[in-house]
């Protein structure tokens, strides 16, 4: 048991100072799969809005949206993967992965 102990904080520990990144990049991930689906239900409510208006609508989106949630989102995600401790955090990032590759998989068959 103890082997099994000391395996999951050495893998925790590789994990630990580069959780920054990590946090990031699950974040993007799902902004990429999900975010056509956002783009598409705007696009459904200024479908009948003059160009410019639709334009400014999107850039509205693009930088208040989805930078808010780049902003505040990495954050939040590294502090909720830090309250995982040194046992289970490396569990949790492996985990947060696999998943990410599945749901990005399944979006993808849907087309």
């Amino acid at each position: 048991m103890d082997l099994i102990t000391l395996m999951l904080t050495e893998l925790s520990s590789w994990f630990v100072p580069h959780l920054t990144f990590i946090a990031s990049t699950l974040v993007l991930t799902l902004m990429a799969i999900f975010g056509a689906r956002l783009n598409r239900a705007v696009w459904v409510l200024v479908r009948g809005a003059h160009f410019i208006v639709r334009t400014l609508i999107f850039v509205a989106l693009c930088v208040l949206a989805y930078g808010a949630a780049i902003l505040y989102l990495i954050p939040l995600v590294r502090r909720v993967m830090l309250t995982a401790g040194s046992l289970w955090l490396g569990v949790l990032v492996v985990a947060a992965f696999l998943l990410l590759g599945l749901l990005a998989e399944r979006r993808s068959r849907k087309g």
